[in-house]
């Protein structure tokens, strides 16, 4: 009786036992919705007494990006690993002319399985990572202008999502998530002329949600 409780129990727990060390693979296509807040300061002196320009501003922002995931099975439960994503911000096409921008952002993320089946998974993660933003605007002018903006900032990242296996070592993958990213200016350049930042300062602070849907690859 004891022999036939031990082998009921391998072989119950042989699927689950076989996740710690799992390594995945995930990519996909998604969207996200930002509400924004960016700020931009000059200071100066004059008279000897010191001034400044503040100019803010609130807007939404919708976004699109490849997500580029990589996941490392610690235990049953827990899988810590590192995120990529490429993206843009669309603007909007009454004022998209001349206009173009990119984003990269990576960072460590750490998951917890709460549902933990061989042919599906349902976990919590917490990230952080590091993003840059580039902005480029090509003014129709005489004589022509362009301007670039390079922001740089951390950023944190609570999602939720499902894993759906249907074959051993392929599946579909849904993610959706709260996102957060504080960006400071770090770079501003008119017609490939660098300006100096010493009087100039400019953040822009975004958060918002976003899915994003693809391939699980599972070695």
């Amino acid at each position: 009786m004891r022999r036939l409780l031990l082998t009921l129990f391998l072989i119950y727990s042989l699927p689950v036992l076989a996740q710690k060390g799992e390594v995945q693979l995930r990519a996909g296509l998604g969207a996200a919705v930002y509400s924004t807040e960016s700020e931009v300061s000059f200071s100066f002196t004059l008279a000897g007494l010191p001034f400044s320009i503040v100019q803010k501003e609130e807007d939404n922002a919708v976004a699109v990006h490849i997500p580029l995931e990589f996941r490392y099975g610690l235990s049953n439960r827990w899988n810590l690993g590192l995120d990529f994503k490429f993206g843009s911000y669309l603007y909007d096409p009454d004022s998209a002319a001349g206009k173009s921008n990119a984003f990269m952002a990576i960072g460590p993320q750490l998951e917890y399985n709460l549902v933990n089946k061989e042919s599906f998974r349902w976990y919590l993660g917490r990230g952080f990572n590091y993003a840059i933003l580039k902005l480029e605007d090509n003014m129709d002018e005489v004589p022509p202008m362009r301007y670039n903006r390079n922001y740089s900032g951390s950023g944190v990242r609570i999602n939720t999502g499902i894993i759906w296996f249907f074959t051993t070592p392929l599946g579909l993958h849904f993610n959706a998530a709260f996102d957060s990213h504080d960006f400071q200016l770090n770079e501003y350049r008119i017609n490939d002329d660098k300006i100096s930042l010493d009087n100039l300062k400019g953040s822009l602070y975004i958060i918002g949600a976003d899915i994003f849907a693809g391939l699980v690859l599972r070695f």
